[in-house]
Formats: C-alpha cells, structure tokens, sequence
C-alpha cells in the first residue's frame, strides 16, 4: 500500500471533504435564504427565520444542484438584529435595516441564542441529520469588523475609528467576543465556521485599515476555531488582491473569493481556494458563458480548491444556469481523468 505524503493543503482538504479527495476538488454554490424562499415559493420573512424552512432549502438545491456541501446562511443582518438593530421584513425582498444602535447600546450577549440564529442552528441540524456522513455542513458568521460596521452603520463607524478611536476599538471588542462566542458554539456542534467580510473587504476599507482593525479581530476569532480543531475559512467580499499580505497573516485553510488575481496564489499555498464565478452570470449569462466561465475556473484554481459563486447567488438565478456550472464541472473533470 503507498502511503501518500500529503501537502497541508490536502490533508486540510481530505479533513473536509473525505469522499472527494481523490477528485482534488469539490463543488458548491454560495445560496441565502433569498434564493431559497425563490426556489420554494415561499415568503422570504418566514424563510430566513424559520430553521426548517431554511433546512428544507438548503437540502433542495443540494439536491437540485448536487452540491458536495452546506452552507448555512440567511441574511447578512441577523447577527447584528441579534444585538438590537431593528430590521423590517417583507415576504418579497431581503430584510433591510431601519433602526441601528448607538455604540453605547451594543453590549456582549450570548450570541448563540440571540435573535434568529438558534433557527440557523436548528436548519444546521437537520441538514446534518439528513445529509451523508461525508457532506460538510459549512456555517456563515460574520468577522467582528463588519458586524460593528452593520450594528452602528458603516459611514458612522468608519469616521469614529478616525474621531473617536478609544470608543470604536471598545465596540470592536464587544463584537470580537459576541463573535469568538458564536464561533465556540459553531464548533462545539461540529460545524465549519465561515467567517464572511462583507465589510472587511479591499473595495470598502483598504488594506491600512484592515491591517489595523480587522486583522487583530479576525485573528482572534479564527484562532478560536483552530484550538477547537475545526479549520481557518473566510469569504472576503470585493477585491481582495489589495490584501495579499494581510490575507497570508491570517493563515487560512479556506478563502472564499469574488476576484481572481493569480499572484496571490503562488503566496497562499496552503489556503484552499473557493470560487470565483461571477453571480451576474446565474442572472444574465446563457448556458455558453457558464460553462467558459466554469472551465476558466477549473484551470486557474490551484488544486485542490471548491468551485462556487463568488458570492451568495442572486434570489432570481436561473437554476438551469446553476446546474449548467455544477454539471461542466463534472464533465471537464471526467475528460481530465481519460486524458
């Protein structure tokens, strides 16, 4: 028998998808409740609170799609609706924000019971429950940076790390714990963590104030998953190349991208790549443009990675046009192997 000498790449990779290591990649679309309450007919308040529906969706489009993973994700204010910011919700459009806190007001609580997310807990469950033992269950949190941004606004916060440093680095910190708790528990159950930037990202903050904010928080946060023995993965919104070092500081086992830049690879050799497929194509594009886009994907992405969207899909997505990129995938792999 040989017995293979894994890079730490691989062996992160065979630790999260074990049914797929020989492949050297595993393929999923990034899905919010949004596309999930299309595809399901069903009002968009009630799907992103409500863990069964979120479950029931999620397990469809893995189906639909016959994706290698889960991904659990509602709505990228839940966890700030968890601290107090009041959200309005419509059955036909994502909920939005109309009242956001004072800094005063955000305050360290037990994040994992706050709000919706015991119902992102209970749709994690189930699809655990009801998913093979080799199909990862990935769950969506947001780093401490851009939750304090959507706590507070992000215009106000921004000017108070300038005007007012002291207050903004003491909300900072209130959200870093309120996130190392929520990641405790993700882990505890045995989830991923997937550490979203929407904020945090190269196109809204830059790489200065990334180094000094959101760098330190992320750390602590991610350090928290990795003394829990779980894995190191963040989605970065936006433009990334700006961050090549802060990125490689981070030591990720999973980055999950919008841009391609190929110099960042050869630095980030042991970072799982996840990506990068515009979502403007699952809208707009034909079945042509998907499967170029796909096969582009495929060469450039260093193995192993995880193909997906570059971000969460638009809640109209053509579905025909999220098989089409799942399907090439298989096919492009296929002629690979025969070669």
């Amino acid at each position: 028998m040989i017995l293979w000498e894994y890079p730490l790449k691989d062996k992160v990779f065979h630790r999260m998808f074990p049914q797929f290591q020989d492949r050297g990649y595993a393929r999923g679309p990034m899905i919010a409740a949004d596309h999930l309450s299309f595809l399901l007919r069903k009002p968009l308040d009630e799907v992103c609170r409500d863990g069964k529906l979120l479950a029931e969706g999620l397990l469809y489009t893995r189906r639909l799609y016959g994706s290698d993973l889960v991904i659990v994700f509602s709505d990228i204010n839940l966890e700030a609706e968890a601290l107090g910011v009041k959200l309005e919700y419509s059955p036909d459009r994502n909920p939005h924000i109309i009242e956001q806190l004072l800094p005063r007001d955000v305050k360290v609580i037990d994040m994992p019971t706050g709000g919706s997310i015991p119902e992102l807990f209970n749709a994690a469950a189930i699809c655990r429950k009801e998913l093979d033992s080799g199909i990862p269950v990935f769950f969506s949190m947001k780093d401490p940076f851009s939750l304090a941004a959507l706590a507070i606004g992000t215009e106000a916060f921004l000017i108070a790390l300038l005007e007012e440093p002291r207050m903004a680095m003491d909300l900072l910190e209130v959200c870093c714990e309120n996130q190392q708790r929520l990641i405790d528990a993700v882990c505890s159950e045995g989830y991923i963590p997937l550490v979203g930037s929407p904020i945090a990202s190269g196109s809204v903050i830059g790489p200065a104030f990334f180094q000094e904010f959101a760098e330190p928080a992320i750390r602590r946060v991610l350090d928290r998953a990795e003394e829990a023995d779980s894995f190191r993965c963040m989605h970065i919104c936006g433009e990334v190349s700006v961050l090549i070092e802060q990125i490689y500081s981070l030591k990720l086992d999973l980055l999950s991208f919008e841009e391609w830049h190929a110099p960042m690879w050869g630095l980030l050799q042991d970072t799982i790549p996840m990506g990068y497929l515009s979502t403007y194509l699952f809208v707009k594009g034909d079945e042509e443009t998907i499967e170029r886009a796909t096969m582009e994907c495929m060469a450039n992405l260093p193995k192993p990675f995880i193909l997906s969207s570059g971000c969460d899909i638009p809640a109209n997505a053509d579905p025909e046009l999220v098989v089409r990129m799942m399907n090439v995938s298989l096919v492009r792999s296929k002629k690979n192997l025969s070669n």
